[in-house]
């Protein structure tokens, strides 16, 4: 098992991701909407794996909410970082992490394949994340 380790520039915002794949068999994404494409987000996720997000101080995170409006885009008041996303499906919480906001920015995983989901339904949208996001928990503090 390999644990990888994310954080905002201030440290308010953290993920960890534990995998039992290599860095380069993981599937880092891309999307091509506006805002991930203005936050240079590479996406990772292992959806055998397991995500811990932790905010420390719950006032300095803003929960971002666009397009069809299911998914908490968790950015940083304090340094302005994307640490990632989580979004509740089936009563499970599922969540990807900025792979640039880990160890060395992320030059590990190589390079992100390019993807475009505008075209998918809510519920489309909902079954892929089941499918390919990590099993996710999230602690916010005071």
């Amino acid at each position: 098992m390999t644990k990888i380790n994310g954080h905002c520039h201030c440290g308010n915002l953290q993920a960890s991701l534990t995998t039992d794949k290599k860095p380069e068999d993981m599937w880092l994404r891309a999307c091509q909407c506006d805002f991930c494409r203005s936050h240079n987000m590479r996406s990772l996720s292992d959806s055998e794996g397991r995500m811990e997000m932790q905010v420390k101080d719950g006032s300095q995170v803003n929960r971002y909410h666009f397009g069809l409006g299911t998914v908490d885009f968790l950015i940083c008041k304090g340094c302005g970082n994307y640490i990632g996303a989580v979004q509740e499906v089936d009563g499970q919480l599922y969540g990807i992490m900025n792979a640039n906001l880990t160890e060395n920015r992320g030059v590990q995983f190589g390079e992100a394949d390019h993807r475009f989901y505008e075209e998918e339904s809510k519920e489309e949208r909902a079954a892929r994340r089941k499918a390919v996001w990590t099993p996710a928990t999230l602690t916010v503090g005071d």
